[in-house]
């Protein structure tokens, strides 16, 4: 029995040896190396700014230009924040060429398909200004890095904000609960954006990203709608009306709202109070125009161009900030398990918080005219809310959901990556489960060599 089981030993050994190196490659939190970078730009520009983890620092970078970068050790994840949508934008390492850019993130994470230790990115022609570049090597991300899904092709719930923080300041734990807690499909749309391109309107371009960041940190995980519309500031409907149909050409807001409703054909929507919270003219208009929008959606002669390509779809539920009737104080004091024990108001200022350049103007309140539980349902075609405690009361799903499902793995976009392959629930590669199950085998064949081998010695 020796000569049959000498080899079993050095055979579990080596894998024993073999997975626990699996598992230290895999297992293991990613290693950030955007320090030890080495970045080269063929215009020859100075590059330290695009290491320094700062959004407010950037490169303008002309159509063409190629960046190179060089790490001391294999990259497996390249994180790269621009400062405006980059257009697509062409990555070669090794014998490979990808084509990356194609969702129009601006922060877009990009998984290699093969480690590299030296990249080169390629400007599309338009050009494009690039504020950072971070790498990791092979393992778990971060969690500031953001690994965005598109936006949804059917969301459960639309919640359309007039600018970047009022997602926190007014909606409070709403997104928390339902994308974070409850993994729903919740899809967020902002009325205005911060780039700032039209005259007299307000360009903060850095309030795109803290937007994201806020986002991310509450748990949404489909990329945001950010409209064309520029930001101005007004105090009564009236003038912020005449603003933008001057601007944009007569209702074309209310075109947009339509769109977004056909869309993304969610069962229950959240808007901005009717009164524009503290009084912000584009806040008011922002209902004024959902409002208008909930009756049109339906209406296959109005806007037929989106109703041609998304289909009509009647809304189930409208609930408006602050709105009096049918009127709810939502909870957001209860603990959140997806997020350690933290509650929904918690996570709203936290994801508020984020909003680094709006810090001493506002906060997330539970009071007056900013209090971000007090809603009303608007609108409603399957009745009045009798819990009157849950946005989705009565609510019957599109997809014949019974309940909410938990939020699935992002898929990985075969050209671009943005999203690494799912592990198995117990945190280990499949090579290395099927080693530990090998290594059983092979202990329970030495097991049985044994006692075999000692009872042949008793009988002798």
């Amino acid at each position: 029995m020796k000569n049959r089981t000498r080899w079993l030993r050095p055979a579990v050994l080596f894998l024993l040896v073999w997975m626990l190196s699996c598992t230290a490659a895999f297992a293991g939190d990613a290693e950030e190396v955007t320090k030890e970078l080495k970045l080269t730009l063929s215009t020859e520009q100075t590059v330290k700014v695009l290491t320094d983890s700062k959004y407010t620092t950037k490169r303008i970078l002309e159509g063409g230009t190629v960046l190179t970068i060089e790490a001391p050790e294999e990259i497996s994840t390249l994180y790269m924040v621009w400062d405006q949508i980059p257009g697509r934008w062409a990555l070669r390492y090794g014998d490979r060429v990808e084509l990356c850019g194609q969702n129009g993130f601006l922060h877009e994470a990009v998984f290699l398909k093969e480690p590299a230790k030296t990249l080169t990115v390629i400007i599309p022609d338009g050009g494009s200004v690039l504020c950072d570049v971070r790498a990791f090597t092979e393992g778990e991300l971060p969690k500031d890095v953001h690994v965005w899904q598109p936006p949804y092709e059917d969301a459960d719930m639309l919640l359309l904000p007039t600018h970047a923080d009022d997602e926190h300041l007014f909606f409070g734990g709403t997104m928390p609960t339902y994308a974070g807690q409850l993994g729903m499909k919740v899809q967020v749309a902002y009325l205005t954006n911060h780039w700032g391109l039209r005259e007299g309107s307000w360009h903060e371009p850095y309030r795109v990203h803290e937007l994201l960041n806020g986002l991310w940190t509450v748990g949404v995980k489909a990329y945001p709608i950010i409209s064309e519309f520029d930001d101005w500031y007004s105090k009564e409907l009236d003038h912020a009306k005449g603003l933008y149909d001057n601007a944009y050409g007569e209702d074309a807001l209310l075109e947009f709202q339509v769109e977004l409703l056909r869309r993304f054909k969610p069962e229950v929507v959240i808007g901005h109070d009717v009164n524009g919270e503290y009084g912000h003219g584009v806040h008011k208009l922002n209902t004024y125009y959902l409002q208008k929008a909930l009756e049109l959606s339906d209406d296959p002669a109005a806007y037929p161009e989106s109703a041609q390509k998304y289909g009509l779809w009647e809304v189930q539920k409208c609930y408006l900030h602050l709105w009096k009737e049918n009127h709810v104080i939502m909870d957001w004091d209860q603990p959140l398990s997806a997020f350690d024990g933290k509650t929904a108001f918690q996570m709203a200022e936290e994801g508020y918080s984020k909003h680094v350049s709006q810090q001493e103007y506002f906060s997330v309140r539970r009071t007056g005219v900013h209090d971000c539980r007090s809603f009303g349902l608007y609108w409603t075609t399957v009745g009045p809310d009798t819990e009157q405690k849950d946005f989705m009361e009565h609510v019957v799903f599109s997809d014949a959901k019974k309940e909410p499902e938990p939020e699935q793995e992002p898929q990985q976009d075969p050209q671009q990556g943005t999203a690494a392959e799912p592990e198995p629930e117990n945190g280990f590669p499949g090579v290395v489960t099927a080693a530990i199950a090998a290594v059983l085998v092979l202990l329970l064949i030495l097991a049985a060599g044994k006692v075999r081998g000692g009872r042949k010695g008793k009988r002798g």
